[in-house]
Order: C-alpha cells, then structure tokens, then sequence
C-alpha cells in the first residue's frame, strides 16, 4: 500500500497519545490489536477523550453511538476497526491529491 506512510501521518496527528509506527499499521488486525488496549483504558476511565478523538478523526456518530450500544466485550476493538478504517480512507485521500 502506497498510503501507508500516510496513514502513520494521519493517525499520529488525529491520536497523539498513542505511538504509531509501520508496524503498529502494517494491517487491519495489527493495528486493532496494538490501539485496543488503549481505546480500553479510555473507555474505562477517560471517556471524554475517546470522545475527542473520536470527533477528530471524523467517526460517524452513529456508528460510534451504535457499537456502543452494542454492549460486548468486544467494544474496544470495534471501536479500534472504525479508527481504522476512517483513518485509512484519510490516508488514501490526502495520498491521492499530494501526488497531483
């Protein structure tokens, strides 16, 4: 993936808190797994900020609202494959338009 260094860029911008590297965002499942933990201390006792965070890097509020409600154990890294996502479609964005 070409945007991959974008990505980095991207998400160390959007969630300064945590360390991104290449290998941090290597794939979908690295960076879930690495972000989690993380995104479950949040949850636990700085709910606010994840709230920031998530508003920075533009996740749908609905969907948010939804996985929340979705009450599993599993919250953590749902919440984590959004971030992923959205930050790759970022990436991908401002990959395209530094090339022209």
């Amino acid at each position: 993936m070409d945007y991959q260094k974008e990505l980095v860029v991207v998400s160390q911008k959007l969630i300064p808190d945590f360390e991104f590297n290449q290998q941090t965002i290597s794939d979908k499942n690295g960076f879930v797994k690495s972000i989690s933990p993380y995104l479950s201390h949040l949850l636990d006792n700085d709910f606010q900020k994840l709230v920031q965070i998530m508003y920075r890097i533009d996740v749908s509020e609905k969907e948010f609202a939804l996985t929340l409600q979705a009450g599993n154990e599993n919250i953590a890294e749902k919440l984590a494959e959004l971030i992923y996502n959205r930050l790759c479609l970022k990436a991908k964005i401002r990959a395209k338009y530094k090339a022209k």
